[in-house]
């Protein structure tokens, strides 16, 4: 089994930050150690999250929640950030409005289909998110 440090459940987070913010606020990539190759965000799948501990999941969908929340706002004003964002929140109107372990075991569901692994990450909450709302 895999052990669950501090580091992991912050890397997964770092991961989903920039997953979110890329994909709907620009095309930044991910930073890699030297052991690692250069990973753009874009190549996460199923892969990866079928060796996500929990704790890495929930903070990866959390992470690609906030990026999300916050590239609906256009200003680095954090008070406005986080009105606008709750004020989104509580009316319902995030584009992604279900909370975190709501998507994170639609993901479990959705890549225990084997022609699903490929599918990005980021393309899964999409297609997920779509569903949900419909």
């Amino acid at each position: 089994m895999k052990r669950i440090t501090s580091m992991t459940v912050r890397r997964a987070a770092a991961i989903a930050v920039v997953a979110g913010a890329a994909l709907f606020g620009g095309g930044l990539v991910m930073g890699a150690s030297a052991a690692e190759q250069p990973r753009r965000w874009t190549a996460l799948d199923g892969r990866d999250w079928t060796q996500f501990a929990p704790k890495e999941k929930e903070a990866y969908v959390a992470g690609f929640l906030a990026g999300a929340a916050n590239a609906a706002v256009s200003t680095s004003d954090t008070a406005v950030i986080r009105t606008t964002v709750d004020s989104l929140s509580r009316t319902g109107a995030l584009q992604f409005p279900f909370g975190h372990m709501v998507y994170a075991n639609q993901l479990d569901e959705f890549y225990w289909w084997d022609n699903h692994v490929p599918t990005p990450l980021y393309l899964a909450l999409s297609a997920i998110n779509q569903r949900l709302r419909h």
